[in-house]
C-alpha cells in the first residue's frame, strides 16, 4: 500500500492553517504535525496570476500567463513549495519511494498546481515526480452518496459526451469548441474506442437525453468534454455541464445532480474536462465533482481552472491531447497511474524544451478524487 498522506489546507485570512496525517502500509493513520504559514499574501497573488483568465470572447490564451514561461512558472513552483509543503513531508517524500498525497485544499489554494509546485528549491524536482497525488474529500460525502454505481471492467462500454452545448451562446459568448465538426484526433483511429457510445449529433444533446442515455444502460465510464458554467462563491451548486435545447443553452447544474441522482447515475469513472469543474476553491463542497460521487461515481477526474481551446489551424492540439489522455487513463486497470505517466512525460517535453502546449497550464490543471472504498492506482 505503501505511504499515504492526506495534506489539509484552509486559508485563514492572510495566513494558511495547516494539518498532515500519515498512514504507512496497514498501520494505524497518525496525526504527523500541523501549523499555520503566515502571511500567505504572495502566494495568493502568486496563484492568482497562474489561473488563466478568459478574454472578452471567452477564449483563454494559453500564451498570456505565468504558467507558460518556464522562468516566471519555475519560480512560482519553489515559492508555493517552500511556503506550503511541510518540511516534515517534504523530508520524507525525500527518501524513499511509494507515496501517495491526498490533498484538501480549500480557496485560493485548490487553483495551486499542486502536481507542479517543488519539493526542493534549486533542483526543479516537482511533487507528482515524487508522489501520487489526488484531491481529498471529505470522508462523509462517500459515506452518505444517495448510490454507488455497481463495479465494471473500464474497458466495457462508456459514455462519451463531447461538445453538447450551443454552437453559439449569445448570453455567454461562448462558441462549440469544435465547430464543424469532431477532430480526427478524437474520434478518428487511436481517440475515442468505437465500442463507446459518442453523444450522438452535432450540438444535439439536452440535460433530459443526458439523463434518458445515463440510465439507459450500465456504463463503466462517463467522459464529458465541453463547456462547464462556473458556480459562484455563494452558491457552489450553480456550477453545471453545458448542454442545449433547440439551440439554447441547457444546463445540469452540480444542484439539480445532487437533487436527483437517480436520474443521472454516474458510472464508476467520470471524467468532467471543461473550464474549471473542480469546485474546491469554494468554502462549500456541493459542486460537480461532489454530485458525481454522490450520483455514483468512485473517480471523478476534473480541471482546477478553464482551459484553452485548441485552434483548428494548430497541427497540434493540447486540450484536445490532453482530453485524450484522461479518456485513456479512465480505460486502465490503474487509472491515477495511467494520467501521473502522461503528466510526467508532459513535464519531462516542458524541462528538456518549453513549449506552451508542454507547460502545466495543460498537465497541471487536472486532479483526480477517489472515494475512500476505491482502492489506489
Amino acid at each position: 500500500m505503501g505511504v499515504i498522506w492526506r495534506l489539509t489546507l484552509e486559508p485563514v485570512g492572510a495566513d494558511v492553517a495547516w494539518s498532515l496525517l500519515h498512514r504507512d502500509g496497514s498501520a494505524p493513520t497518525k496525526a504527523v504535525i500541523g501549523g499555520i504559514v503566515r502571511d500567505t499574501r504572495a502566494e495568493a497573488d502568486a496563484t492568482f496570476a497562474l489561473v488563466p483568465r478568459p478574454s472578452a470572447d471567452g477564449r483563454v490564451d494559453p500564451t498570456a500567463n505565468v504558467l507558460t514561461d518556464p522562468a516566471r512558472e519555475l519560480a512560482t513552483a519553489e515559492l508555493l513549495g517552500a511556503r506550503l509543503l511541510p518540511p516534515a513531508l517534504r523530508e520524507r517524500l525525500n527518501g524513499d519511494g511509494g507515496h501517495t498525497v491526498q490533498i484538501a485544499a480549500r480557496g485560493w489554494l485548490a487553483n495551486v498546481p499542486w502536481d507542479a509546485i517543488t519539493v526542493n528549491a534549486g533542483t526543479d524536482t516537482r511533487l507528482i515526480e515524487k508522489a501520487i497525488l489526488v484531491s481529498a474529500m471529505s470522508p462523509g460525502i462517500a459515506a452518505t452518496r444517495a448510490r454507488s454505481a455497481p463495479p465494471s471492467h473500464p474497458g466495457s462500454p462508456g459514455l462519451a459526451i463531447i461538445d453538447a452545448g450551443p454552437a453559439e451562446d449569445t448570453m455567454t459568448g461562448e462558441s462549440a469548441i469544435y465547430p464543424g465538426r469532431l477532430p480526427a484526433e478524437l474520434v478518428g483511429p487511436g481517440g475515442i474506442d468505437p465500442g463507446d457510445v459518442v453523444a450522438p449529433g452535432k450540438y444535439s444533446m439536452s440535460a433530459a437525453e443526458a439523463a434518458k442515455a445515463l440510465t439507459e444502460q450500465e456504463w463503466s465510464r462517463l467522459f464529458y468534454l465541453g463547456h462547464v458554467a462556473g458556480g459562484r462563491p455563494e452558491e457552489p451548486a450553480a456550477a453545471a455541464l453545458v448542454f442545449q435545447r433547440h439551440g439554447i443553452r441547457d444546463l445540469l447544474t452540480a444542484g439539480m445532480w445532487l437533487a436527483e441522482p437517480g436520474r443521472w447515475p454516474a458510472p464508476a469513472r467520470v471524467a468532467l474536462i471543461g473550464g474549471g469543474s473542480d469546485d474546491a476553491r469554494f468554502t462549500e463542497a456541493s459542486g460537480l465533482p461532489v454530485a458525481a460521487i454522490n450520483a455514483g461515481a468512485g473517480l471523478v477526474t476534473c480541471t482546477r481552472w478553464a482551459l484553452p481551446t485548441d485552434r483548428p489551424q494548430d497541427a497540434y492540439l493540447p486540450a484536445t491531447r490532453l482530453a485524450l489522455a484522461v479518456y485513456r487513463a479512465h480505460r486502465a486497470e490503474r487509472p491515477i497511474e495511467s494520467l501521473r505517466a502522461w503528466q510526467l512525460d508532459q513535464l519531462a517535453t516542458w524541462k528538456e524544451q518549453a513549449t506552451p502546449e508542454s507547460s502545466p497550464v495543460y498537465w497541471a490543471a487536472l486532479t483526480s478524487y477517489v472515494a475512500p472504498e476505491v482502492a489506489r492506482g
